[in-house]
């Protein structure tokens, strides 16, 4: 997994880094020319970003888990990072929740940008189980990230981390994003205008980090 690095300053490392994966068909450097990092800076923020690549396939046969251990949560340690958030945009966001489901304790906060809702097969199943408080999904001894990362999303334990959930009212995938939004507390989610693109994801970026940026020091 590839990831850029971007720090306020070389040297002295803050306690907090909160790391993004890309949405699929998008690369870390969308991140820099989106204006990501500068963003952060803007509001004085020392915080460390990790800006990561996500492909569809890792999500498919469940690698994406040890993928974010690897190259993201165990460097992050290793250069004195005690404070982890993990989020992404759309896919990416679906993957990072997939990482907490299996590995929560090690993450702080988890900013989800435009979140991709699983597919139509599963948000299907919770509708014909009557809701996700009746759902209980088979999941298979390999794993099944979309379904654990919806079960997770919907009965995090006590201590798990925060989630704030920040989507567009004219996203193609709002409906799910609404869903998800459901299962936070009040003020956890916003939705914006804007649609399913960088546009709009910088725009939820922003108001990420207006709202809940004191977190991040």
């Amino acid at each position: 997994m590839r990831t850029i690095v971007d720090s306020a300053q070389e040297g002295a490392r803050p306690p907090v880094v909160v790391a993004l994966l890309s949405a699929t068909f998008c690369e870390p450097e969308d991140f820099m020319r989106e204006g990501f990092p500068q963003a952060l800076r803007a509001r004085g923020l020392g915080t460390e970003l990790v800006m990561a690549e996500l492909r569809a396939a890792w999500v498919a046969d469940g690698s994406i888990v040890d993928r974010i251990e690897a190259s993201i949560v165990a460097p992050a340690r290793a250069r004195g990072h005690v404070r982890i958030w993990l989020g992404g945009v759309s896919l990416g966001a679906l993957a990072a929740l997939g990482y907490a489901a299996r590995n929560g304790a090690a993450l702080e906060g988890m900013p989800l940008i435009s979140p991709y809702p699983a597919t139509r097969a599963v948000l299907e199943e919770v509708d014909a189980a009557g809701g996700l408080d009746r759902w209980d999904p088979d999941i298979p001894p390999a794993g099944d990230l979309e379904r654990e990362a919806w079960l997770w999303l919907a009965r995090r334990p006590a201590g798990a981390p925060w989630v704030h959930c920040y989507y567009s009212s004219d996203d193609r995938f709002a409906a799910g994003q609404r869903r998800m939004a459901d299962t936070l507390p009040a003020g956890a989610a916003r939705e914006l205008p804007g649609g399913h693109d960088w546009a709009a994801w910088r725009a939820l970026w922003d108001a990420f980090l207006a709202d809940r940026g004191a977190m991040l020091q």
